[in-house]
């Protein structure tokens, strides 16, 4: 998985969830808020956490359906684990979110965590460095490579959406994770929206494909 502003997460499987409604209420609510702050009374001030309330309801809602429909896209594809970035030090990785994407962000991991259980599907968190500058065809990485939501390799011309490259580099951390572990790799693969990928760098046409 890769989180962001735009798509609160893209998979490697290419299916995008995104953050218009969650950014669009965020913002509405924001202007509610600064509108009863104007008013500086107790009665608006009882009104803020009002919509507080409203807000973190509203957005609970919407991310248990991103999960529940995360995980049901993990079970279509027959993925054993459901991989994130370490959440630690979101707010470094994406610095142009705000405080309630980052907390929507940890909310999402957590619901996914849980809920994932019944399915069986592991939900693990992986070091999330490079994976935006990194090719997940070649594995060149570079800052160039990126340029806003546009993915172009500079070393072998690959292009794609950069969520969706940075989602797929995302599973291959826990791959090269797994493979050092298990010393002699791991029976697992990137679930991709053409294929499979696994730790070597090999590609394969998959029925499993959307």
């Amino acid at each position: 998985m890769d989180l962001g502003v735009n798509n609160i997460a893209v998979a490697s499987t290419g299916r995008f969830w995104s953050a218009d409604e969650f950014n669009h209420w965020r913002n509405e609510y924001e202007k509610r808020r600064g509108s009863l702050q104007q008013c500086g009374s107790r009665h608006a001030h009882e009104n803020i956490e009002n919509v507080g309330r409203k807000e973190t309801g509203r957005f609970e809602i919407h991310l248990h359906t991103v999960a529940n429909e995360l995980i049901e896209e993990a079970v279509e594809h027959d993925c054993s684990h459901i991989v994130f970035e370490e959440l630690t030090h979101i707010r470094e990785t994406i610095p142009k979110a705000t405080w309630q994407q980052l907390w929507a962000f940890r909310r999402l991991y957590e619901y996914v965590e849980y809920k994932a259980k019944e399915y069986g599907v592991e939900v693990v968190q992986v070091d999330p460095r490079n994976t935006s500058k990194q090719c997940s065809t070649c594995g060149f990485t570079h800052s160039d490579n990126r340029t806003g939501g546009v993915f172009c390799c500079q070393h072998c011309g690959y292009e794609n959406h950069a969520h969706y490259n940075a989602s797929k580099n995302t599973g291959l951390q826990y791959l090269r994770r797994r493979q050092n572990v298990d010393d002699g790799g791991a029976p697992v693969d990137v679930r991709l929206n053409r294929g499979t990928l696994n730790v070597n760098g090999e590609y394969s046409s998959t029925a499993l494909s959307s």
